[in-house]
């Protein structure tokens, strides 16, 4: 993962806020809708003893240039790598990086559609991998060599502001709602007036602060990472696909039917049985989250103005989510038995075995030009550091 110089740790919670931790002193905090931020700056070394923490609190998209680039960057890359929804401010998306939509139903359609199951050919990557794309060419997902994570691709429109995303949000619904003859005309005649007044609102907009059609309808390609032992449904099928093949290479190895078949590996057997009748090709991809937060008096903020350095951030209080130090990922996987989860960044994954937590099984990749296999540690006698 891309990250800029100076930062020695970043932690997501559970609520999906970011905390990023400098070599310089400095903490920065990003709301879990990623629309605020707090700073501390570092305390000056030459300054007075008594003399208090400089703190900023500044709207994500409104941030001075000096922080923009060498601080928000990085959190925000962070944040929507393993955020549920992607916050993605067009200040911070450079004109490479876009795509303009040609009609509103690309604007607002977020639905795609994977391959079917028997016609399906796998796509292998130079490294081993294997790749997943969907019909339209909006998504794609990568299953590692390991076969325990998977990172993904998508087209996602820009944040918008609230109103604009309330309405795009409502003209998608309108399908779903079909379904509920029942209820469907109370619901038509809400978002009547809804449509009425976010119309209304707008055209009382000064000319320049509405948005031209080029400017509104713009989307943006996100990056994700994500394990396969909690998978999201929106991945579910076409994971699915990508673990059958992977399997399928591995059943060419002599030695893999003698193996114990890992948890995420079982659970897949299951998922695998119950999609190969085809019914859940269709998946909604995330949305992004607007660009304004409708709460931001609920934002709470863990780094607190304090002269005791063990007092400036609760860490020991909160749920962790993802936690990035010196390269190395750490993700808690919460469930009846949390799971810890270690992908040192050559491919392999190093997971806890759930009730015996002291013992990790590190799930190696898998080649064509070496042998992959599994190798359990245990914490109080780790084996040594292998040479190079």
């Amino acid at each position: 993962m891309g990250t800029a110089e100076g930062v020695s740790s970043m932690v997501m919670y559970d609520d999906e806020s970011v905390e990023v931790h400098y070599r310089h002193g400095a903490h920065l905090q990003l709301s879990p809708c990623g629309s605020e931020f707090v700073l501390v700056k570092a305390t000056d070394p030459h300054g007075h003893p008594l003399q208090p923490t400089e703190r900023v609190r500044q709207r994500t998209r409104f941030t001075i240039s000096a922080y923009k680039k060498a601080l928000m960057a990085t959190a925000l890359a962070f944040r929507n790598k393993y955020a549920s929804r992607p916050y993605l401010p067009g200040e911070f998306i450079s004109a490479d990086n876009r795509k303009v939509c040609k009609s509103v139903k690309q604007n607002i359609d977020s639905s795609v559609k994977w391959p079917e199951w028997s016609s399906y050919k796998p796509e292998f990557g130079p490294g081993g991998d294997i790749v997943v794309r969907s019909e339209e060419g909006r998504a794609m997902l990568t299953l590692s060599p390991s076969g325990e994570e998977f990172g993904v691709e998508f087209t996602c429109n820009l944040s918008q502001p609230q109103h604009q995303t309330v309405c795009s949000l409502n003209k998608t619904d309108g399908s779903l709602k079909s379904r509920h003859q029942a209820n469907s005309q109370n619901d038509q005649r809400h978002l009547g007036k809804e449509s009425a007044n976010t119309n209304s609102f707008s055209s009382h907009l000064p000319s320049t602060t509405q948005q031209q059609p080029e400017q509104m309808y713009q989307a943006t390609t996100v990056a994700q990472h994500h394990s396969c032992f909690a998978v999201d449904p929106t991945w579910a099928y076409p994971l699915s696909l990508a673990r059958h093949h992977w399997t399928s290479r591995l059943s060419n190895s002599e030695d893999t039917k003698f193996e114990e078949p890992s948890k995420s590996r079982q659970a897949d057997d299951e998922m695998n049985i119950s999609d190969k009748n085809d019914t859940d090709r269709d998946s909604q991809l995330p949305q992004a989250l607007p660009l304004t937060c409708p709460s931001p008096h609920w934002h709470r903020w863990k780094i607190k103005d304090s002269l005791v350095e063990e007092e400036m951030s609760d860490l020991s209080t909160e749920l962790v989510k993802i936690l990035w130090c010196q390269g190395v990922t750490y993700r808690i996987l919460s469930g009846e038995i949390p799971v810890v989860e270690v992908s040192p960044g050559d491919g392999s994954v190093i997971r806890s075995n759930g009730v015996l937590n002291s013992y990790f099984t590190h799930h190696k990749p898998r080649l064509h030009s070496e042998e992959g296999r599994e190798t359990m540690y245990h914490l109080s006698s780790l084996p040594p550091g292998t040479p190079g």
